[in-house]
C-alpha cells in the first residue's frame, strides 16, 4: 500500500489521515468512497496501529497479540462492518471452571462462572488483521504511506502542512489526526498552538493498554477443555506472572469443539509492569511457561510463546502511559471538537464517546469525523454555505412518516436500554473493574444508544427533507420534534440502573454500588447531562449539514 514516488511538492489533498489503525482506515475507505483526495501517513512500517496478529508456524493459528475481542450487543458498528466486508466471527470460548490463584504455593482453585467469563465475547476469524486488510484493500493505490512519522502541523491559510520527520511537507485542506491522544500531545507540534485546554486534555487522556504486554502460547490440542477447563485463569498473588489467562485458540469455539482435533493457544496479560518487565526479559518466557504449567498441569510446558510488549512501541505507547497506571481512557468532549476553524480533526479510538479503546470506538471516532469532515463552519452573522451532503425536499406526509419512524426507533433504543446497562455492568465486572462501576455503564449505555439514533437519523435524513426546513439562531426546525422522544430518557436510565443495582447478585461485593450515595448520584447525573447535550448539538450539526447551512463551532 505504501507509495513507491515522492508526492509532487504542490499537492494539496482534501484530507490527509495521521495514522493507519482502523480508526484511519475506515475513514479513508469512507472518504475516497466519496470521491476525495485522501493521503494516510503512518509511522510504521505496517498498517492497523494496535492490531495485530501472527501466525503460529506450528499450528497454523491466528494469533491477535492487540485487540481480539468485540460485543456484537453493545458495539454495533463493528459487527455491521465484518458484515458488509463480507468477514465472519466466533464466541469466544468460554464453556468450562475458571481458575482462581491467590497463593503460589497452593493449588488453583476451580470456580463456574455461569454465563462465562467474557459476558459474550467474539472474535474475528483469521484474526483482527483480516479487518485491516479488508479495509486497505478498498483503498486507492497509493493512498497510504508507510515509514512516515509527523513532528509538526502549520497553518499556512490556504491549506494545512504537515511536516514529517523525514522528507518534504505534505498539503492538505484538511487533517485528521487518528492517534491516540497522549502520541498527539508527545509527538506533534501545533503552529498555531493548540488552546491550553485540549492540551492538557490530550495529556490526560490514558491509552487503551499501550502499557501491557501480551502473551499467546500455543499448542497441539486445546487439552484443558478435555479437563473441563474453560482456559480462564485468574492469577491474584504478589509473584503473579500473567495476571489474566483465557482460551486464544483458533479452533472451534463451541461446547461440540472441548475435544481433539483441534490446535489450542492460551492467551493471558503479563502482570508485570513495564519496569519489572524490563528486569526480568530474559527470563519471562520460562515464567510464563512454568506458571501455565501450575495453572493448567503439565501438559502447558514447552508451548510455542508469542508475546509483544506494548510498551516498547513507540508508536502506541507514550512516556506518561508508561510511567502511570493503566486505566480505561474516557476522552474529555473537548477531543471530539474540530480545532483550527474545522480543518483539524482528533480521532483514534480514545476520543470516541462509545466504545472508547475498543475497536467499536475507532470505528465511532471515524464515522463522526466523516460527518464533520463534509460540515462546513461559519461565525456568527456568516451567510448559508453549500452543504456537501444534497437532499430532495421531502414532502410533508413523507416528513411526518419519517419522523414518526424516527420516534418509535427512538423507544425501541430507549426500551432495549436497561438491558444494554446489565450488558456493559456485566463486561465491566468480567473484567475486573471495580470503580465507578454504575457511573461507567451508565455512559457506555447512553453513549451507544445516541450513537445507533445519529446511525438511524443519517437513514433516515432524505426523507426528512431537512433542506427545505427553517433555521433559526443555529437551530434547525426537525431538531425540537427528533429530541422530543427523549423527553424523561435521563431520569429514566438512572432509575431503571439504581433498581437493578438494588438487586443484583452481581453487586453483592460493591456495597456502594448498591445504594448510591448523593455524590455519585450527582456525578452521575452531570455525566448524562453533558452526554445528551453533545448528542443533541450533533444531531442538530447534522441537520444544518443537510439545510446547507454552515455549524457555527
Amino acid at each position: 500500500m505504501a507509495a513507491l514516488v515522492p508526492l509532487p511538492v504542490n499537492r494539496v489533498f482534501d484530507v490527509a489521515i495521521v495514522g493507519a489503525g482502523l480508526c484511519g482506515l475506515a475513514l479513508a475507505r469512507t472518504l475516497t468512497a466519496r470521491g476525495l483526495e485522501v493521503q494516510v501517513i503512518e509511522a510504521r512500517d505496517r498498517l492497523g496501529g494496535r492490531v495485530r496478529t501472527e501466525h503460529c508456524e506450528f499450528t497454523g493459528q491466528a494469533l491477535d497479540l492487540g485487540p481480539a475481542w468485540f460485543w456484537s450487543e453493545t458495539e454495533p458498528r463493528i459487527a455491521a462492518l465484518l458484515s458488509d466486508l463480507g468477514l465472519t466471527s466466533k464466541h469466544q470460548y468460554d464453556p468450562g471452571d475458571a481458575l482462581w490463584l491467590s497463593d503460589p504455593n497452593r493449588e488453583p482453585e476451580r470456580r463456574i462462572a455461569l454465563g462465562g467469563v467474557h459476558a459474550g465475547a467474539r472474535r474475528i476469524e483469521g484474526g483482527a488483521a483480516r479487518l485491516v486488510e479488508a479495509l486497505a484493500a478498498a483503498l486507492p493505490d497509493g493512498c497510504v504511506r508507510l515509514g512516515l512519522a509527523l513532528r509538526a502541523l502549520r497553518d499556512r491559510g490556504a491549506f494545512i502542512e504537515l511536516l514529517p520527520t523525514d522528507g518534504h511537507p505534505l498539503r492538505a485542506r484538511q487533517v485528521v489526526l487518528a492517534l491516540p491522544p497522549r502520541l498527539v500531545h508527545e509527538k506533534i507540534q501545533f503552529d498555531p498552538p493548540l488552546p491550553a485546554a485540549v492540551g492538557e486534555a490530550l495529556a490526560a487522556t490514558p491509552t487503551w493498554m499501550a502499557a501491557q504486554a501480551k502473551a499467546v502460547t500455543t499448542f497441539a490440542q486445546p487439552f484443558w477443555r478435555t479437563a473441563g477447563h474453560s482456559g480462564n485463569a485468574f492469577v491474584r498473588h504478589a509473584q503473579a506472572v500473567l495476571g489474566e489467562v483465557f482460551d486464544a485458540s483458533e479452533g472451534g469455539a463451541g461446547k461440540d469443539h472441548a475435544g481433539s482435533g483441534h490446535a489450542g493457544a492460551l492467551g493471558g496479560f503479563v502482570a508485570l509492569n513495564p519496569a519489572q518487565r524490563d528486569n526480568f526479559k530474559r527470563g519471562l518466557p520460562l515464567l510464563i511457561d512454568s506458571q501455565l504449567a501450575q495453572l493448567f498441569g503439565p501438559e502447558a510446558h514447552d508451548g510455542h510463546l508469542f508475546l509483544l510488549d506494548w510498551a516498547e512501541e513507540r508508536w502506541t505507547c507514550s512516556t506518561i502511559d508508561r510511567a502511570t497506571a493503566p486505566e480505561p481512557p474516557q476522552a474529555d468532549p473537548l477531543l471530539r471538537q474540530p480545532l483550527w476553524a474545522g480543518r483539524v480533526f482528533l480521532g483514534g479510538s480514545e476520543t470516541a464517546a462509545h466504545g472508547a479503546g475498543h475497536m467499536e470506538g475507532a470505528l465511532e471516532s471515524a464515522d463522526r469525523i466523516a460527518h464533520a469532515l463534509c460540515r462546513p463552519t461559519a461565525t456568527p452573522g456568516s451567510a448559508p454555505v453549500p452543504a456537501t451532503l444534497h437532499l430532495a425536499r421531502a414532502a410533508d406526509g413523507t416528513r411526518a412518516e419519517a419522523i414518526a419512524a424516527f420516534a418509535t426507533s427512538v423507544l425501541t433504543l430507549r426500551g432495549m436500554a436497561p438491558e444494554r446497562y446489565r450488558l456493559h455492568l456485566t463486561r465491566l465486572l468480567s473484567g475486573q473493574q471495580s470503580e465507578l462501576l454504575t457511573q461507567r455503564a451508565l455512559l457506555a449505555t447512553a453513549d451507544q444508544v445516541y450513537s445507533e439514533t445519529l446511525a438511524r437519523l443519517d437513514h433516515l435524513l432524505p426523507a426528512l427533507g431537512a433542506a427545505s426546513a427553517e433555521v433559526a439562531s443555529g437551530r434547525h426546525a426537525l431538531t425540537t420534534a427528533l429530541l422530543a422522544p427523549f423527553g424523561g430518557w435521563n431520569k429514566g436510565l438512572l432509575d431503571a440502573a439504581l433498581r437493578f443495582n438494588s438487586t443484583s447478585c452481581a453487586l453483592s461485593n460493591f456495597p456502594l454500588e448498591h445504594q448510591l450515595d448523593a455524590e455519585t448520584l450527582r456525578a452521575a447525573t452531570l455525566d448524562l447531562a453533558a452526554a445528551w447535550r453533545e448528542f443533541a448539538l450533533e444531531l442538530n450539526a447534522r441537520l444544518l449539514v443537510a439545510s446547507g447551512v454552515a455549524a457555527v463551532m
